[in-house]
This record gives C-alpha cells, sequence and structure tokens, in this order.
C-alpha cells in the first residue's frame, strides 16, 4: 500500500493552504446567507421539535429528550450550544434561569414563532459550522486515500457548493451532522485501510457510531470500515482484535449519545419504529419510481458529479482500485437501501453526495495523470478536464444561489399573514392547516390542522370558523396525483365552492387561498 503520506495541513503548499482557506470561506458564506430565513416564523416541519427537544434537555438536564423520531446527538449538540448562550444571555439580564429561554410556539405542521429568534439562529448556526467542517473532512479523505491534495480540494469545493448540502446546512435537524460524521468515519476508515493501527479502528468506530447516533440510516458506514481492514488483512482479519474494537467502540459511541437505548427503551423502540414505518408508507406527492426520482434530483441539483463518480466506479472495477470500492461501498448500498422506500427527499439522499464528490475529483485526477503520461493532444485534452471541472462547478453553484434567493424572498405565507393581520377582524376564527402562514393567537381564535380537507363545510359553518386558511404546500400534493388522491382531491374541491374565495398569495413555491366560511355551509 506504499508509505502513508503526511495529512497534517503544515505539509500542503503555500498556494494549497491559500486554496483551501478559500474553499471554506465560500462553504462558510453559503452556509451562513439567508441562515435567518423566515424568522421569528417557522416554515421547517421538523425545526420547532428539534429546538424543543434540545430545550428540554437544557433546561431540565434530563438525558431523554422526549422525541425519540431522531436518535440524540442532534439534541445534545443544541443543549450543549446553550450554555454559552445561556451565559451571556444572564450577564446581559436576558436570563434569570433556563425557563426563560422561549419554547417554539407551534400551530400545526410548518406553522410556527419563536418569540427569540436568536435561539432559532444558536441551532441553525451550529448546523451551518457543522457543514463547513464537513467540507474540510472531505477534503483530508480525499487527500489521504489519493495521496493528492488536488483531489481533496476539488472534492472539498463540490461539497461547498453543492445546493443540497448547503441548504440543509441551515436548518436545525440531524442531516447536516449525518454528514460530518460521515466524513469523520470515512477519515478513520482510510487511515484503518492505510495504516490500521489501534487509533485508526478507533476513530473509525466511535465515529460510526457517532453516524447511527445522527441517523438510524447511517449505520451503513460500519461496512466499508470492516472492508478496509479486510482489504488490509486478508482473510486472516478475523483474528485481529482491532476489527471487533471498531465495532465495540461504534456500538458504545451509539450508546452514550443515545442514552434512551437504556433509559427509556420503549421510547426509543418506539421512535425507531415510527422512522420506519414513516420511510416505508407512501406519502402524498411522492408516487413513482423512487430510482428515477433521485437520479433525476442528481442531475437538475448537482450536476454531472452523479455521472462522473459512476465512471470512477466503473473505471475503478476495471483496474481492480481498492481505493474507488472503499469510496463506493457506502454510496452504493446506501442508495440500493434507500430506493426501496416510497419517501423520497433530498435530505435522505444527503449523505451519498459527499462520496460522489470523492469520486468524481479521483476521476478527473486519473484522466489528467493519463494525460500527464502522454504527448499527443495533450493541451487539448487538458481543456477538455478543465472544462468538464468547471462546468460540474457552475451547475451547482448556480442552483445554490438561485435555492438560497427563492428562501430569503418574500413569499405567499409571509404577504398572507401580513394581510390577515391588517384586514381580518380581531377575534375571527380561523382554521388553517400545515404550511400555512402563521396567524397569531393572541388576536384571533385559531386552530390548527393537518389539512382541511379532514372536514365537510358544515362542519366549518357549524363550528362557528370565519375563515379558511389554505397552503399549496400541503393541498398540492393531493393534486400533484388527482386519480390517485381522487376522495381528498373531491374533499378539497368541496370546501373551494363551499366558500368565498377572500384572496389568494401565489408568491414563491408555496400559494396561500383564505377564504370566507358562510354560516349556512353550502
Amino acid at each position: 500500500m506504499g508509505s502513508e503520506p503526511g495529512t497534517s495541513i503544515s505539509t500542503l503548499t503555500r498556494e494549497t493552504r491559500g486554496l483551501l482557506v478559500g474553499v471554506v470561506l465560500v462553504a462558510a458564506v453559503l452556509r451562513f446567507w439567508g441562515i435567518d430565513f423566515g424568522l421569528p416564523y417557522f416554515y421547517h416541519p421538523d425545526e420547532p421539535a428539534v429546538i424543543q427537544a434540545a430545550q428540554h434537555v437544557f433546561k431540565t438536564g434530563d438525558p431523554n429528550p422526549r422525541y425519540s423520531a431522531y436518535p440524540g446527538i442532534v439534541f445534545y449538540l443544541n443543549a450543549l450550544a446553550y450554555v454559552p448562550y445561556y451565559v451571556a444571555g444572564r450577564a446581559a439580564g436576558v436570563f434569570h434561569n433556563p425557563a426563560n429561554i422561549p419554547a417554539p410556539v407551534m400551530l400545526a405542521m410548518g406553522v410556527g414563532r419563536t418569540t427569540m429568534p436568536t435561539s432559532v439562529l444558536l441551532g441553525r448556526s451550529l448546523t451551518a459550522v457543522f457543514g463547513v467542517c464537513a467540507v474540510v473532512l472531505a477534503f483530508l479523505c480525499g487527500w489521504k486515500l489519493r495521496r493528492k491534495p488536488t483531489v481533496g480540494l476539488m472534492a472539498a469545493f463540490a461539497m461547498a457548493i453543492s445546493p443540497t448540502n448547503v441548504s440543509n446546512s441551515r436548518f436545525v435537524t440531524p442531516d447536516t451532522f449525518l454528514v460530518f460524521f460521515l466524513m469523520l468515519a470515512s477519515l478513520g476508515t482510510i487511515s484503518v485501510y492505510l495504516q490500521g493501527r489501534p487509533r485508526d479502528y478507533a476513530l473509525a468506530g466511535v465515529a460510526c457510531g457517532l453516524v447511527a447516533s445522527s441517523k438510524y440510516n447511517g449505520g451503513i458506514i460500519l461496512l466499508p470500515v470492516v472492508l478496509a481492514h479486510f482489504l488490509r488483512r486478508g482473510f486472516k482479519g478475523w483474528k485481529d482484535a482491532n476489527l471487533y474494537l471498531a465495532i465495540s467502540l461504534s456500538a458504545a459511541a451509539f450508546v452514550l449519545t443515545n442514552p434512551v437505548v437504556v433509559l427509556a427503551y420503549r421510547d426509543f423502540r418506539d421512535g425507531l419504529l415510527f422512522q420506519a414505518r414513516g420511510y416505508g408508507k407512501s406519502q402524498a406527492g411522492m408516487k413513482g419510481s423512487t430510482v428515477m426520482w433521485y437520479l433525476t434530483y442528481l442531475w437538475q441539483h448537482e450536476g454531472p458529479v452523479a455521472l462522473l463518480a459512476i465512471a470512477e466506479i466503473l473505471r475503478g472495477m476495471r483496474v481492480r482500485c481498492k481505493g474507488t470500492l472503499l469510496l463506493s461501498v457506502f454510496p452504493v448500498v446506501y442508495f440500493a437501501f434507500i430506493c426501496t422506500f416510497p419517501v423520497r427527499n433530498n435530505r435522505t439522499l444527503l449523505p451519498v453526495t459527499p462520496f460522489l464528490f470523492l469520486l468524481g475529483a479521483s476521476l478527473l485526477m486519473a484522466v489528467t495523470r493519463e494525460i500527464a503520461g502522454r504527448q499527443a493532444c495533450r493541451t487539448s485534452t487538458y481543456l477538455m478536464v478543465g472544462l468538464l471541472s468547471l462546468v460540474t462547478a457552475v451547475w451547482p453553484l448556480q442552483q445554490t444561489i438561485k435555492g438560497t434567493l427563492e428562501l430569503t424572498a418574500l413569499d405567499g405565507r409571509e404577504m398572507a399573514r401580513v394581510w390577515i393581520e391588517q384586514n381580518l377582524p380581531p377575534g375571527a376564527r380561523i382554521a388553517l392547516e400545515a404550511y400555512a402562514p402563521f396567524v397569531d393567537p393572541q388576536r384571533f381564535s385559531v386552530q390548527g390542522l393537518d389539512k382541511l380537507a379532514d372536514h365537510p363545510a358544515d362542519w366549518y359553518a357549524a363550528s362557528g370558523f370565519d375563515y379558511l386558511v389554505f397552503s399549496q404546500c400541503m393541498f398540492g400534493r393531493f393534486y400533484y396525483d388527482q386519480q390517485r388522491y381522487a376522495a381528498v382531491v373531491s374533499q378539497y374541491e368541496d370546501l373551494f365552492h363551499a366558500f368565498e374565495l377572500v384572496r389568494t398569495f401565489p408568491e414563491g413555491t408555496c400559494e396561500i387561498r383564505i377564504y370566507r366560511v358562510t354560516k349556512q355551509g353550502r
């Protein structure tokens, strides 16, 4: 396997260090740009629950976050972030005790508000920092495995500008923490393959446990560790205690950062089953081939990098490159795994992306190295590789900028919220569904529902509601496949025809409709 290259930043040339700093700055700017989107209102469905669970841990010292949909590490990291936040707030006279940190006010899924936006910015900033650090780890992985800092730089830059990675680095959710620990586990795995020291196994094992404690599906990352071990030790590796050290430390790290496994096993079990059922159950707007959805998403948002990664996997098989095999096992197995579920979204695909960047960068470096050994057409081929690299970067960067501008733009939800405040009579009884604008419950009588089609028009009239607030982010998913959801669409159509349309706010990606309820119903 050869001697292991120096991977200390101090061994890099000044130019390489400068490029790495530039990549890190790009990653930071893109992730912190627009990080205050929506505040003081919540548009993300999961942020408030994570914030409430983290605050519970911080305020009470209870290791059980009382929210089992996710493993524990996202709650504990955010709870730790509240320590300096609270100390600074207490010194400034803002807080007198931890209970003074307000919890989010939620009306329905994706409909909430905080009275202290800095408490949300705290969690989002923590996520963004882990996102930037994951970029650095991607650089180290590429450099260490391929012995070329250029591979690490290309992979890190692709990850820095990736629309999928950037967008998920702005939410108080576990997904970016998962990517960070995946890269840490990969760095340990590469060290196991190249050097095989006990500390390499320890790093890989602990990091794998932290991956599983970020999101359960990330536990697949243990497979590359086992593969790296046998690639280095051969079939006799079963006798090597280091393998069992890694596995044991992985289990220990998972339990220590997810203590509900021991302290409240029933909560852990219920949370795990909830996740399994959620992914296994088809959701509205998600009918069709999961494989094609993911491939289309990658092409539209990440650009040609997926094609480069596939080409590198095929090249690695042809030349029997163990390093490529090591990089390929997790994304291939994980992608196959998530394609068995009907639920599909970009954050489920997110763990695949850093491996695509590393594989794509490896291919470009291999092609460049091949060119360097030939004289014929060297210049034109170099230009072609450079152009391919440029296109690979421009495509996702354009999507990242577009997504950020859309995220920070004034959309229909905010415009509807302001209009409701200014035009509807105080005390009006209002029903709203998930992803609708926040309606002040101190000014109006508000009831949040999952979807307004859950009740007929007569029910709203009889219950004394004055207005209904519909959100396309909820009702639109049923109109996406009207044949399959004909009953729900019919219920929505009944409501749309039963009452008077007052205002429509089509701006942005989530149209809002406000209807006036007539007391006689139909």
